[in-house]
């Protein structure tokens, strides 16, 4: 008898992992943004603003800097403030963010932290949200792929 309920305590206890875990993986929409959107935005560069085209904006918008360095000098945006990528989903600044109204646009100086920030906040259903570009031209592969010739790998064994 006290066997049967041991194992009424393990079996109880199976079922509720059990249930937990076709909860959690039932779920198709764990993201709330469509993650195809999302990489149709990076790869068409829909996602990015040039300082003039942001200037040119009729909505309202801030500029939030992720970065550690400090807006070039050659842009002066007034309505810009200073958010570390670290520090971006803290309850205090997540409510900053939240409360935007028109459009955010993130900066660094580093393009890649930019880009990370932008896809946390498209899926965690932020909209209207832009990378400040201010490069001319985005990074571009133009040049043709040319192997090494003068290394011979099988000659180095010999």
């Amino acid at each position: 008898m006290d066997q049967l309920k041991k194992f009424k305590i393990v079996i109880l206890v199976l079922v509720v992992l059990l249930i937990l875990v076709i909860v959690r993986n039932s779920n198709q929409h764990i993201f709330k943004q469509e993650v195809k959107t999302a990489l149709e935005g990076l790869q068409n560069n829909s996602n990015l603003l040039s300082p003039d085209q942001l200037l040119q904006l009729k909505s309202k918008w801030l500029v939030v800097n992720i970065g550690a360095d400090n807006l070039p000098d050659s842009l002066r945006i007034e309505n810009s403030i200073k958010l570390p990528f670290e520090n971006q989903l803290d309850g205090a600044n997540r409510k900053i963010l939240e409360e935007v109204e028109g459009d955010l646009i993130l900066y660094s100086s580093d393009a890649a932290t930019a880009s990370k920030a932008w896809v946390i906040l498209n899926q965690l259903g932020f909209k209207n949200i832009f990378i400040l570009n201010l490069e001319e031209n985005p990074e571009e592969l133009k040049y043709k792929f040319q192997p090494d010739t003068t290394a011979r790998l099988e000659q180095d064994s010999i």
